[in-house]
């Protein structure tokens, strides 16, 4: 405390907005900036610190090149300049750069005036990044800004993940901004974020390796904590919460001080974080648990979506398996049961199982239930190819026609005045139930069990699943947390005959697509993952997952986008040309 006082004579207390900013609503965001500001100077704010691209929202894409969206974030910008007092308001924005794109900025507002602008040096092309198509980098040094005897430096997001040891990685950048505002005497440092949360890559638990890609929660604690303590400085950090799309903004806006403790550390919430220099930190905290985070960010991808979408309930098909269940008890949380249809949909290869475990999940969460019969199109399915093919005998397409029948039959629901009477409202939509498991090996059918809106469980391995569903505790019958998983497109068909088990295949799929390890690698550290026969029936199957992931590309082009919870999601993260050998 004594050295903290020496350091800091005069006491600043900073006033970090967490706020969920709406992409393309200037007007909007900046009315929730104004208010968020109010509340800061009544709570005794000295200065008060945004998220990066508050104004706009991060990111809305392709949107940033029209000239109207970019008039109305210039008129808000300005707005909130003028109504900034004595107290700073340094808010992330945007301006029109020379070469047509923009600058990704911070205006320090101060007295009804923009004081101060910091750009945005280090822009992330990489995973799910990709700022370069909208914004140049000002590879300038940025000015420091004096207040309340303080020498303050302003960053944006990747500014700080520029230093190759603290942020390993592929990518090296050729300066370190945060490195740069020391050398120029900066006492303290403002970061600007706008940073999507992950957990790290999936091993077994209790399971350890070396080459394991980290949470973002670690990644961004290794960040905050080296530079301060490099550089003696304490570093504010703001940081939106929030989903678009397939990202999550988990927040965990906070002052980290140069012993490396840590002031405030809120996650999923939005609203006013207080912090003060002069106030001694605590510990670092202690990560959640894995599941408890996975619930926050899948309710929160959710709720999001469905808002921001203009959609109100959804339609989850109940097989009476755990991926599904779990999807309509993250529905019926987050939405509210009244507002999620359950609907089972037997064939003949339906167990009479499934069908009560169906029912039995509905019962439980307290949603409305139907029961349409899959069987009555899929016999005129069958009947219209017998027609041409007399000789035609049972296989894959007959399995495939009954998952295309079932996702018929869903999509229809949605526009049924009757689903939307029982729901209502008309603003439904269907909500995909697969796994990561079964999309990275393509054990999913086009345009049947791969349809809907979006996907809440699509970044999330089979085990990954099953720990869900047993942090949703009660919400899951104990029935389906210990049934073995099955489609039921065929008798006495299981997933894992016709996969392998999950527990090898999710221990291959960690360390492949969520370490990113070469293929080379994946057999040797498959031993960090398992023993004995698991270790070497998972080695002995490597040449089959391999191919079913290169060889099922195209399947996972076509499905609905997922929420990203992994450090290497499907979709917009990985490119993978179709045609590449």
């Amino acid at each position: 405390m004594d050295s903290l006082q020496a350091r800091y004579p005069l006491r600043m207390r900073i006033a970090l907005l967490q706020l969920n900013s709406r992409l393309g609503d200037p007007e909007a965001n900046g009315r929730a900036l104004e208010d968020a500001y109010r509340e800061a100077l009544h709570l005794g704010a000295d200065l008060v610190l945004s998220a990066e691209m508050a104004v706009g929202g991060y990111l809305a894409e392709d949107r940033l090149w029209e000239a109207g969206l970019r008039r109305a974030v210039t008129r808000e910008s300005e707005r909130l300049a003028r109504l900034a007092g004595a107290v700073p308001l340094v808010f992330g924005t945007c301006s029109p750069s020379p070469s047509g794109r923009l600058w990704n900025e911070l205006w320090w507002c101060q007295d009804g005036g923009v004081r101060a602008v910091a750009r945005k040096r280090i822009l992330p092309a990489y995973d799910v990044f990709d700022e370069s198509r909208y914004f140049d980098a000002d590879h300038g040094r940025q000015a420091l800004v004096d207040h309340l005897g303080e020498r303050v430096g302003l960053s944006v997001c990747e500014d700080l993940w520029a230093n190759a040891e603290l942020a390993p990685g592929p990518i090296r950048y050729p300066f370190d901004p945060i490195a740069d505002l020391a050398e120029q005497g900066a006492t303290l440092i403002l970061n600007a974020s706008a940073s999507p949360g992950h957990l790290g890559s999936f091993l077994p638990p209790g399971r350890t390796a070396p080459w394991a890609a980290p949470s973002k929660l670690a990644l961004r604690k290794r960040l905050l904590q080296g530079h301060a303590s490099r550089h003696g400085l304490p570093i504010a950090y703001a940081s939106r919460v929030g989903s678009e799309s397939w990202l999550t903004f988990d927040g965990g806006s906070g002052l980290v001080l140069p012993d490396g403790t840590w002031q405030r550390d809120e996650f999923f919430k939005e609203g006013v974080v207080m912090t003060d220099t002069s106030v001694p930190g605590a510990p670092w905290p202690e990560e959640p648990r894995e599941e408890e985070w996975l619930r926050r960010a899948l309710a929160t991808g959710l709720r999001e979506n469905m808002d921001k979408q203009g959609l109100e309930a959804a339609v989850v098909g109940l097989s009476g398996g755990i991926d599904s269940s779990v999807v309509a008890a993250m529905a019926a949380e987050t939405l509210g049961p009244e507002r999620v249809l359950g609907i089972a949909l037997p064939t003949a290869y339906t167990s009479q199982e499934s069908l009560s475990l169906a029912r039995e999940q509905a019962r439980v969460l307290g949603i409305p239930f139907l029961q349409l019969d899959a069987g009555l199109p899929f016999t005129g399915a069958v009947g219209a190819l017998a027609a041409a093919f007399p000789d035609r005998r049972f296989g894959l397409t007959d399995e495939n026609f009954q998952s295309r029948c079932r996702g018929m039959l869903l999509m229809a629901a949605t526009s049924e005045p009757a689903v939307h009477r029982l729901l209502g409202t008309p603003r439904v939509a269907v909500l995909n139930t697969g796994n990561k498991s079964e999309a990275a090996t393509g054990y999913f059918t086009l345009y049947g069990d791969g349809i809907g809106a979006f996907g809440i469980l699509g970044d999330c391995l089979k085990a990954r699943v099953f720990a869900l569903a047993r942090e949703l505790g009660e919400a899951i019958p104990a029935g389906i947390l210990n049934r073995r998983p099955t489609a039921e497109l065929r008798p006495d068909q299981t997933d894992e005959t016709s996969l392998m088990p999950y527990a090898q295949l999710d221990a291959i799929l960690g360390i492949l697509l969520e370490a990113r390890r070469e293929e080379e690698l994946v057999s040797a550290d498959l031993a960090f993952a398992l023993e004995g026969p698991a270790l070497d029936q998972a080695r002995a199957a490597l040449p089959r997952v391999f191919a079913l992931l290169r060889n099922s590309e195209f399947k996972r082009r076509q499905l609905p986008f997922s929420l990203k919870v992994s450090p290497w999601a499907f979709g917009r993260g990985r490119r993978i040309p179709l045609t590449a050998k």
